[in-house]
């Protein structure tokens, strides 16, 4: 089943029963053991019984989710009322798989770090630059332009912004706009 098709369903479970599921990640809360029974039932054969299998399996093993089975925790029927607990077992299987979900992240980002680099938009500038200039004879040609490493910038504050759209604004013409009835005016 496609991803497009498992979010599609869980979009239909989130609008028919909101207090029970969320396609919002942090909302999702521990599902009652045994609810795929209870929507198939109330769905009456609406959604095939594999694709709301499918959809629940995504939907469970969110990390998200498997951080809010605690011991002790409230499990929630399809009305979003509480029906169970999670046990201490529960608790265990989830840290497990948040485990394994963080080790294959681990394993995937350190597997693209050691592939080529992807190049940033200022490598590929300069490639374009030095493609261009194979047109122009060799005496002419400007070398590659070796920049020094640009030091981190502090991110923008909002007397930030406020101080560089004052600072345009003045930079501005003033305009002149015509007062009393409208009329037609020109530009100075």
């Amino acid at each position: 089943m496609s991803h497009n098709a498992i979010v599609a369903v869980i979009s239909l479970l989130a609008e028919k029963w909101p207090c029970c599921f969320s396609i919002i990640e942090s909302g999702r809360r521990p599902l009652k053991l045994g609810i795929r029974d209870d929507l198939l039932a109330a769905l009456g054969g609406a959604i095939s019984a594999g694709k709301v299998s499918a959809a629940l399996r995504w939907y469970v093993s969110s990390p998200e989710y498997q951080r809010r089975l605690l011991h002790g925790a409230w499990r929630v029927d399809l009305n979003g009322r509480p029906a169970g607990t999670v046990s201490q077992e529960d608790e265990g299987h989830a840290r497990a798989q948040l485990a394994t979900i963080e080790a294959k992240r681990a394993e995937c980002a350190s597997a693209s770090s050691n592939s080529a680099p992807a190049l940033n938009f200022s490598e590929r500038m300069k490639q374009t630059s030095q493609a261009q200039q194979l047109n122009v004879p060799p005496a002419a040609r400007l070398p590659p332009k070796s920049t020094p490493p640009a030091a981190p910038a502090k991110p923008l504050t909002l007397k930030d912004v406020r101080g560089k759209r004052l600072a345009e604004h003045a930079e501005q013409p003033p305009t002149r706009k015509p007062r009393g009835q409208i009329r037609a005016w020109r530009a100075p």
